[in-house]
């Protein structure tokens, strides 16, 4: 099961930074879940609410003013790809106004086997299935009525082959169905030992996680 810190460990730094994404590296984590989001200077930003903490939107600031608006550097994209170039990346696309930046940075870099693009914007994901080398997956907060209802835009991209469930989402026989379709099942939003105990016992193939002690990890003790 591959193992991915939900926005970096952000337990005793801001969640989405440099210094989020290290303690998780450092603890163990394979792979850094981030949330992509373009400034108003037109920087792809790793920030997750789409309001800043004084009310406005973040597509209407610039890196600069959104950093001293939260009061720590925002980093961006890039410094992100360049300060961790081995890691595992799943780039959340939160504004579909950030798709192009962000996969343009991806191929520059030439790490598409490295990444995996996911979006609750189902159809910013079906686009970057079909224009970058690299894996492609549904985020899924609602379950669905029955499987196909959000497969069929899924089916012609080869690409798309993963579905992201939240955990209160999960339903054994939609991940069976799923598995016998050829998709890949991550989960996210699990709490508890147990949950993530479950998450196991499923046979899912990744979990998203802000808890190393939860998936046989042990945090520095500096992080904890």
């Amino acid at each position: 099961m591959h193992l991915i810190a939900h926005r970096g460990l952000a337990r005793s730094v801001p969640e989405n930074t440099l210094a989020a994404f290290a303690a998780a590296l450092s603890t163990g984590f394979e792979g850094i879940e981030t949330d992509l989001r373009l400034s108003a200077d037109g920087e792809v930003v790793l920030f997750h609410d789409r309001i800043s903490p004084l009310g406005e939107p973040i597509s209407s600031l610039t890196r600069t003013a959104l950093s001293q608006s939260v009061g720590y550097l925002v980093p961006t994209l890039a410094e992100a790809l360049d300060a961790f170039p081995d890691t595992y990346w799943n780039l959340e696309i939160k504004a579909p106004e950030a798709l192009d930046q962000a996969l343009a940075l991806v191929a520059h870099r030439g790490i598409q086997q490295r990444v995996l693009v996911t979006s609750f914007h189902h159809e910013v994901v079906v686009q970057a299935a079909e224009r970058l080398d690299a894996d492609c997956g549904f985020l899924l907060h609602m379950r669905p009525p029955a499987l196909n209802t959000i497969l069929y835009p899924a089916l012609p991209c080869p690409r798309l082959r993963t579905l992201v469930w939240h955990f209160e989402m999960l339903d054994p026989h939609l991940l069976t169905q799923a598995n016998a379709l050829g998709f890949r099942n991550y989960v996210y939003g699990a709490m508890t030992d147990y949950e993530h105990m479950l998450c196991h016992e499923l046979g899912v193939h990744g979990i998203i996680t802000d808890y190393p002690e939860f998936v046989g990890l042990k945090p520095c003790p500096a992080l904890q």
